[in-house]
């Protein structure tokens, strides 16, 4: 279970902060406050998520793929220090059988920070019901100290930090 790690406020004692960039922009929501339990219990990871009608989704860092999602809709990825994270997009996208979702990338593609990760087209998602939202977790959190995520309300694709994590 890793709820441990979702922190509310910076760490007193930490070897290093890393900042995770945001892969869409929009507002900036609480894994707490989705309607996912897998997501709000924290038992897919720490993170934050992202309501955003953006359509494509950015490595929010330097890094290679890990495995995408046979429905194109999630990716997960290392950046060049180790931090293993999923990138999802939409609520309950299972059902949609990755209409609407492009994804080029396959397992050990490498890509730089901004490049494009998947697309979606996110009026047709809104049109099936679905949430525009964008989650991003950590995999790998049970070695940092945690993950904190950004206090800003709208954060900017590339240039804001989504989290930030302890070492």
């Amino acid at each position: 279970m890793f709820n441990e790690k979702q922190l509310t406020r910076e760490p007193e004692i930490f070897k290093k902060s890393i900042a995770v960039y945001a892969p869409v922009s929009g507002l900036c929501t609480s894994l707490h406050a989705l309607n996912s339990s897998l997501y709000s219990s924290g038992l897919l990871g720490p993170g934050a998520a992202i309501t955003s009608s953006s359509n494509r989704i950015t490595a929010p860092f330097e890094g290679k793929v890990i495995s995408v999602s046979a429905l194109n809709y999630s990716v997960d990825i290392q950046s060049t220090y180790g931090l293993k994270c999923r990138v999802k997009f939409g609520s309950d996208t299972t059902a949609l059988c990755a209409e609407q979702f492009i994804s080029s990338l396959d397992v050990g593609s490498v890509f730089k920070k901004n490049d494009v990760l998947f697309s979606v087209n996110t009026a047709w998602l809104k049109q099936q019901n679905v949430e525009n939202i964008c989650i991003m977790t950590v995999l790998n959190a049970q070695r940092l100290l945690g993950v904190l995520p950004s206090n800003k309300k709208y954060i900017d694709a590339g240039s804001d930090a989504l989290f930030s994590v302890f070492i």
